[in-house]
Order: structure tokens, then sequence, then C-alpha cells
């Protein structure tokens, strides 16, 4: 995802080629920013250690909660993740905002979670999850680095998948009215 430099932007003396200068989106550079804090800390962990994530939902209107949280679950499961104990639910206030700036005392709860050591990153659904605001957005994800944490999104692929049971895939219990 690129866009046009614009010529204010272009400093007198760099050479012109004849075609217009691109530079990333602020979206494309902050997905790479934090696709490389992910690798980092995802590196960091040592392999005798279980990562765990906390998962996040932020509760809009017309997102089944539930469904949207057992698809985080699965999702952490496929990896070995181990899951927070505690899931972290944002609903949003009623109340009219601008746009970005929504308090998010939930996603503070994760990254507290994470400063405690309870786990060693976020998992979420998507960028829409996340502070609207760019800045806001990179700060979170600059400060979870310094801690070796992360921001893990769910595979869109996943949220299309009909809710399964929250069992872990290794668990061995019997269904009701089995002898």
């Amino acid at each position: 995802m690129l866009e046009a430099v614009p010529p204010d932007e272009i400093a007198d003396g760099w050479p012109d080629y004849g075609q217009p200068r691109m530079r990333q989106t602020d979206e494309a550079r902050l997905a790479n920013l934090r696709r490389s804090y992910l690798t980092s800390a995802l590196a960091a962990i040592p392999a005798s250690r279980t990562v765990s994530v906390a998962t996040y939902v932020l509760a809009e209107p017309g997102v089944d909660v539930e469904a949207t949280h057992a698809a985080l679950v699965r999702f952490a499961w496929t990896r070995d993740w181990g899951v927070y104990r505690v899931p972290f639910i944002e609903y949003p206030a009623a109340s009219i905002r601008p746009p970005g700036n929504v308090e998010r005392p939930e996603l503070d709860a994760a990254c507290q979670a994470i400063s405690r050591g309870f786990v060693h990153g976020i998992l979420t659904t998507t960028r829409a999850a996340m502070p609207a605001s760019s800045f806001a957005y990179e700060h979170l994800l600059r400060r979870l680095a310094e801690r070796l944490a992360f921001v893990a999104f769910l595979p869109l692929a996943w949220l299309q998948q009909p809710p399964l049971s929250l069992q872990p895939p290794n668990s061995t219990t019997v269904p009701k009215g089995a002898t």
C-alpha cells in the first residue's frame, strides 16, 4: 500500500526521475511494525515456555462476542498458545465522542496483564479492535515492544468458521449420555 509523496514534502535538490515518489501509507507501515514486533517477541520466548495471550474483543454493534471469543481461543490453541483465564471484552460507551478518542479500559487491563508477566501478548480480531488513531496505535505497539510483548490478529478465515466447543483440542471428556 503506497501513496504519492506530496510535492511540498520533497526537499529541493532531490533527483527527479520523472516518476512520482511513493511511500508506505500509515496503515501499511503500522502493519509492518506490528508484524516485526510480533516476530521479535515470539523469538524472545524460550522454547521451554508456552506462549500465552490475552484475548481482546471490541464489542461493537453487530459483533457476536461469544463467537468471536471462541474463534480467538480456537486460533490460540491451534498455535499451541495458552489463553489467559479472563477474556478482555470492551463495550464502547454509548456516548458521542470524536472518532479515535475512545477510552479502552479493557485494553489497558490486557496491557497490565502483560506488564505483570501473566501473558506475552494480546490476541484480537483485526486492526479495527485497536485504537483508531495511528499515533495511539503506534504508541501501544512500541510500549508493548519495550516489554517484548505483541499484538496478534486473527486471520479473517477464522471469523467465518462456525463456533466449535471451547474444549482444548487434546481434552478427553465424555459427551452427555455416553457410558
